[in-house]
């Protein structure tokens, strides 16, 4: 990542956190009480106690499009600024994990791996021995369809798939895609892939009921934020034969993973990978260290989520 060159340029002192590790709460307050600004991660929990421990910061810049992991109204009570980096490269990155979860769940790409790997492929049969689906031509449901949820349904088009999508609003884009309600979205689909935006409104959208409402031969892939599914309820879904197969990139409680569902040869686990490429990654911060620059430099915000 580029954040100090961008940042030393600009002759402001940095003090980084540059190990794999998420500081804990106590060290996070501690190293803010005598900064101007906060560059953070989705990984880092930036709420009241946080902002309260030195309300005269001018900006906290997240590196990631989400932002339920800073206090949004706490930070605009003290006239912080709080950015985000809703950039491109992050954006075509999560939706190519969605649309490779999607193929791999769909091809059975990891019975086909661990086949191999212990050496059972007895050579090719006519009958097929792992009874994968193949994608093109199926319905593919877009529940949120921000920039990642467009794209994905871009990636798709590929694939010749009928795209519908389930959103707050109507969209001005140039897939052609259908909005629909969750309900008929869910009852029609082969594949139901979720990118909404977690808030109170959206945890748990996805439990029994709709569950219950997915075809049984559906797929479910979720790369929003973990909170949005009930995974004990999907577990019991998926047991009970309700739907095929899972995948998941994202936990509802990160970083532990459900044991239940790791269990399940029905299921996919990634370990929340949706940007985790260095061309993302790169992207994401140096926009997150620019914003924080141009806020600490008396410049307008180009990011800036809690105007």
């Amino acid at each position: 990542m580029r954040i100090p060159k961008i940042i030393k340029d600009q002759h402001i002192e940095l003090n980084m956190h540059d190990e794999l590790t998420t500081p804990d709460q106590n060290q996070i307050i501690e190293n803010v009480k005598d900064v101007d600004g906060l560059i953070t991660g989705v990984n880092v929990q930036a709420l009241a106690e946080v902002i309260n421990a030195n309300p005269d910061m001018k900006v906290i810049a997240t590196v990631g499009a989400g932002f339920n992991n800073i206090d949004i109204e706490e930070a605009k009570k003290h006239n912080i600024a709080v950015t985000n980096t809703p950039v491109h490269k992050s954006v075509a990155s999560t939706a190519e994990l969605a649309i490779t979860l999607m193929l791999a769940l769909s091809r059975r790409v990891l019975p086909g791996q661990e086949m191999a790997e212990k050496n059972e492929f007895e050579g090719w049969q006519v009958m097929g021995y792992l009874g994968g689906n193949q994608v093109i031509g199926k319905t593919l449901a877009i529940v949120g369809f921000g920039q990642i949820g467009q794209y994905i349904g871009k990636l798709a088009q590929a694939f010749d798939m009928k795209i519908l999508y389930v959103d707050h609003e109507e969209k001005e884009t140039e897939i052609n895609a259908e909005k629909v309600t969750l309900e008929k979205a869910l009852k029609e689909s082969d594949y139901v892939v979720t990118q909404v935006n977690y808030n109170e409104t959206s945890h748990h959208l996805f439990g029994k009921k709709e569950f219950e409402q997915m075809k049984n031969t559906a797929y479910f892939i979720n790369t929003a934020r973990g909170g949005v599914v009930d995974e004990e309820a999907l577990f019991e879904a998926l047991e009970n034969k309700e739907i095929q197969a899972a995948a998941l990139d994202v936990h509802e409680k990160e970083p532990h993973i459900n044991e239940k569902l790791a269990k399940l040869d029905n299921v996919f686990l990634t370990p929340h990978i949706g940007n985790d490429t260095y061309e993302a990654r790169d992207q994401m911060a140096e926009t997150a260290a620019d914003q924080a620059v141009k806020a600490l430099t008396g410049e307008a915000l180009d990011h800036q989520v809690n105007k």
